[in-house]
């Protein structure tokens, strides 16, 4: 099965660093082995969109292809060649919820009209960086997962970031506003094709150009590289983030849906 969207292609960036990617015929199984309980990270992904009845085979085929007693999800996407959702009714009855991606690509960006000259833009330094960026995405985190959840997912995402970084796959760049982290997000790449991670600005520090500046400087930088030719970017379609992410050059290409339910009695308090 050939995954069309770029959003689901750049899911091999981290598999091939850490995880595991296997075709399955009618889908794709994409692990993440460092972080089990990345709900999106740790998913199948079908070749079509759900229908009446397939409710029960798809969750089966999930648990058995995930075996890691740490796993306390289920995420379940798919392909279609326009966007269809498809009958996901089954799945909501069952408590599941139901995401949707717009995934948007640029080949080059343009400087928006909102850039903040105030914010310097570089790849974060030494552990005070990574601390004062995971109080930025504690800040900025849905209220939907418990905080406990959160942290433990964003530092050991973090140790992977990192890990990615040393081995020369891309960056974790912090928006700085009078000496202070802001805003971040990561940028890794790999065979031409680089893939946004996590874009945050504090809530404290939003609305004034600082998101857009930051993708802009970030992609600018990274396209200037040589390693990254495409930028990948994936966002909820209906938030206002979406808008920034188009005036520095972003369009939309893909639109990817997927379900997915958690055990909220085995989330860390």
């Amino acid at each position: 099965m050939e995954l069309v969207s770029p959003g689901y292609r750049s899911h091999l960036i981290f598999t091939g660093f850490d995880g595991l990617a296997a075709d399955r015929g009618d889908c794709w199984a994409i692990h993440s082995l460092t972080n089990p309980n990345y709900f999106w990270g740790n998913l199948l992904i079908f070749d079509r969109p759900p229908q009446r009845g397939d409710a029960d085979a798809w969750i089966r085929r999930f648990e058995l292809e995930f075996t890691d007693p740490r796993i306390y999800h289920v995420t379940l996407a798919w392909q279609s060649a326009l966007g269809e959702i498809g009958d996901v009714s089954e799945f909501l009855q069952r408590g599941y919820l139901l995401e949707s991606t717009a995934v948007l690509t640029a080949r080059e960006v343009r400087k928006p009209a909102r850039h903040n000259d105030a914010l310097m833009v570089r790849p974060l330094s030494g552990e005070r960086d990574w601390e004062d960026m995971l109080a930025v995405q504690m800040a900025s985190a849905h209220s939907h997962i418990s905080l406990a959840n959160w942290e433990n997912f964003y530092r050991t995402q973090a140790a992977r970031y990192q890990a990615m970084e040393r081995a020369g796959l891309g960056h974790w760049y912090g928006g700085f506003f009078e000496g202070r982290l802001v805003a971040g997000l990561g940028i890794f790449h790999r065979d031409g094709l680089g893939r946004f991670q996590t874009v945050s600005t504090h809530p404290e520090y939003q609305r004034r150009g600082f998101c857009q500046t930051l993708v802009y400087e970030s992609s600018r930088l990274a396209l200037a590289s040589g390693q990254v030719r495409e930028l990948v970017m994936c966002a909820d379609p209906e938030y206002h983030a979406i808008r920034l992410y188009e005036a520095v050059g972003f369009q939309r290409c893909a639109l990817e849906h997927g379900v997915y339910w958690w055990d909220k009695t085995r989330e860390p308090k």
